[in-house]
């Protein structure tokens, strides 16, 4: 039986590391993502607002006596704002879409993490109890060789006396 070494060693160490640096970075992407998508939410509403205010606007325009090229073309601005909003709204879903993406590929690098991290803990537990044996056998040893020489010592002394 060899002894174990003084020190824990992990042969698949590098394969941990690269996959921690892959769940980091997957990590910022998400971050990326997720802002990118509050950005899109956060044009979208304005745009609603400035869609909402123009509605009202129309409709206390028909309420008072005005032009109709007027009426006409705040409808058309509505037309035209509403396509927008359509567009902002199908960007916010794509971006939402991505988040989902990213969050799902770091569910999946943090589980790889995960594995070889388990893997990781085994083996050390492994080392420590190989460890904690070898140690034990080498003071059982120490003791039953002072053991030993005392008895010899004992037995030396008990002729002499003699």
């Amino acid at each position: 039986m060899t002894a174990p070494s003084s020190r824990f060693s992990f042969g698949l160490q590098r394969v941990l590391d690269l996959r921690h640096q892959r769940e980091q970075a997957i990590a910022g992407q998400l971050g990326a993502a997720s802002e990118a998508a509050a950005d899109a939410r956060s044009a979208m509403d304005a745009l609603a607002a400035v869609r909402q205010a123009s509605g009202a606007d129309l409709a206390r325009a028909h309420t008072t006596a005005q032009h109709v090229g007027a009426l006409h073309q705040k409808e058309r601005l509505i037309a035209s704002l509403d396509a927008h909003l359509d567009v902002a709204e199908q960007e916010v879903a794509s971006r939402e879409a991505q988040v989902d993406l990213v969050r799902g590929e770091l569910n999946v690098a943090m589980q790889s993490r995960r594995v070889i991290s388990r893997l990781r803990e085994r083996r050390e537990e492994e080392w420590r109890q190989s460890h904690t044996r070898h140690e034990r056998t080498a003071m059982d040893a120490l003791a039953v060789e002072r053991h030993a020489r005392r008895s010899d010592q004992d037995a030396d002394a008990v002729e002499t006396d003699a």
